[in-house]
């Protein structure tokens, strides 16, 4: 039998002393924003996220709940996670938080909502991940899906000046993370249609010229990371991450 990965390992790449907690903030907030539209505007009732992550997504949809969401299930294969995330008493009759692999998880639900917020770069089998979770989407739904980009704006340069010599190789923060692979705009794609959806939109989630840590140094405030947030929605192959909206 395979053994299955101990996903407890990486809890600390989701605390707010990690190195990069900032950065991921930034686009985690805006994708989180994105959603929260589209769940407004749609009326749509039901959420899944794969996923608690760092918490940002998850709280945020989390919010719908005193509105029109009735159901909200989010799977996660740490426990420590879970044993960690605190649900408000008003929204534990509609929270369900769900211990599990997503390969494993099974239902005979369909959500108005599938969120896969930065996990296909962790998975063994992102095609699987999205061919299963498809089976699961209502028919006016929307499944979004978002990554980090290999064909980024500052990486691209860091390439151009000889300081990463592959623009998709793994860097040691994307293994302290999970990571097992990149992507770039057209892989997701592809990936995305391979699956029998069809791509609503795709929106860059910031576009970063620099490291984060060289903006910090930099004294960069939040008006120049809400401007660079703004500019990348139009310039998804230039962003640090890919967001991409499919239906059925």
């Amino acid at each position: 039998m395979e053994l299955k990965e101990n996903l407890d390992n990486y809890d600390s790449a989701y605390k707010a002393s990690f190195k990069y907690n900032d950065e991921n903030s930034w686009f985690l907030s805006r994708y989180a924003k994105y959603m929260s539209e589209s769940i407004t505007v749609n009326d749509y009732k039901s959420i899944l996220s794969l996923g608690i992550g760092h918490n940002i997504v998850s709280d945020a949809l989390s919010a719908h709940l005193k509105e029109n969401v009735t159901k909200y299930d989010i799977l996660e294969g740490s426990s420590s996670l879970i044993e960690n995330y605190a649900i408000l008493d008003e929204y534990k009759s509609k929270l369900n938080l769900i211990l599990t692999y997503f390969e494993d998880f099974e239902t005979s639900e369909k959500y108005d909502v599938i969120e896969m917020g930065f996990v296909l770069e962790h998975v063994d089998d992102p095609q699987f991940i999205i061919n299963k979770f498809k089976s699961f989407l209502s028919p006016n739904g929307r499944m979004f899906i978002s990554v980090p980009n290999a064909t980024s704006l500052h990486r691209q340069i860091g390439f151009e000046a000889g300081l990463l010599e592959d623009l998709y190789k793994l860097s040691e923060y994307d293994k302290e993370l999970g990571h097992k692979r990149y992507f770039d705009t057209k892989m997701l794609t592809d990936m995305v249609l391979n699956s029998g959806l069809s791509i609503e939109n795709t929106v860059g989630l910031l576009l970063k010229p620099i490291t984060a840590e060289q903006m910090k140094t930099l004294g960069w405030g939040e008006n120049i990371v809400s401007a660079l947030i703004k500019l990348g929605e139009t310039n998804p192959e230039l962003c640090n991450c890919i967001l991409i909206e499919a239906k059925l």
